[in-house]
């Protein structure tokens, strides 16, 4: 029973509350749809065009999934090289820390001039900001191995592959999915700032497409279905870190790896 209610309800009390006030506020402030629609509207909104969401959330979670997928791939693959060879890490380091510190709207642009306004030019600025988190959370893990556990590893003979695969990878799996957790976050951030900036389709398209409109209800609609996307994308992750990292106990707030 305790368990059900500190992975339930605790984490459900707080949400309900603030939707509750906001639903009351509304009514008794007698507060215009067009401002701030009371959230029986938006939930209203969602279920009788669920058609049109549905039809621009598919392109925006298919490109998030993707992008994250190669920034996973490509970010731990990066965290191998910078961590086994110095003049690597010299090398790469100073190129992957500008990439993220230019600001990311001002890059979409660029990516549509040079990528076109189809999924290409969304799909590179996902990849783009969702890379250093897994990065820079995978070479800490890899780098937080104790020295005299890989000496002793050497002296049993044990090979690079073994020595990797065996404590350096379970060691860095922490790390890594705490990378993987904030990675989703962004690239879903990527997505829409780049659908934001041209595109036809997607739920970052119809945000921008219902702003305007005017049409409050539909605009906050539809980043509630992306907002609810992104916490069954996030809850996956933590499961399958719950699942996979069976050896750790693991919560929210006190997981190993950080940006």
């Amino acid at each position: 029973m305790r368990t059900l209610l500190d992975r339930f309800v605790w984490p459900m009390a707080v949400p309900v509350g603030l939707l509750v006030l906001w639903e009351v506020a509304t009514r008794a402030l007698g507060i215009r749809s067009i401002i701030l629609p009371p959230p029986s509207e938006i939930i209203e909104v969602m279920v009788t065009r669920y058609d049109l969401i549905l039809t621009h959330l598919w392109p925006s979670l298919y490109l998030t999934l993707t992008g994250f997928a190669l920034s996973v791939v490509g970010g731990v693959l990066v965290a191998v090289l910078i961590t086994t060879s110095p003049l690597l890490r010299k090398s790469l380091y100073p190129t992957i820390v500008v990439s993220q510190v230019v600001p990311k709207i001002s890059i979409a642009p660029l990516f549509v001039v040079w990528f076109g306004t189809g999924m290409t030019s969304s799909l590179m600025l996902a990849v783009l900001v969702a890379f250093f988190p897994m990065t820079i959370n995978a070479a800490m893990g890899f780098q937080s191995v104790d020295e005299d556990i890989l000496r002793m590893a050497r002296t049993y003979m044990g090979s690079r592959w073994q020595i990797f695969w065996k404590i350096q990878m379970p060691h860095a799996l922490p790390f890594i999915f705490s990378g993987m957790k904030i990675s989703i976050t962004l690239a879903i951030i990527g997505v829409i700032v780049s659908e934001f900036v041209a595109s036809q389709e997607g739920i970052g398209y119809l945000i921008k497409f219902a702003g305007g409109l005017l049409d409050t209800p539909l605009m906050m609609a539809a980043i509630t279905a992306l907002s609810l996307t992104g916490l069954v994308l996030y809850w996956l992750i933590a499961e399958a870190e719950r699942l996979t990292v069976y050896w750790q106990s693991t919560s929210e707030f006190g997981s190993g790896g950080q940006v």
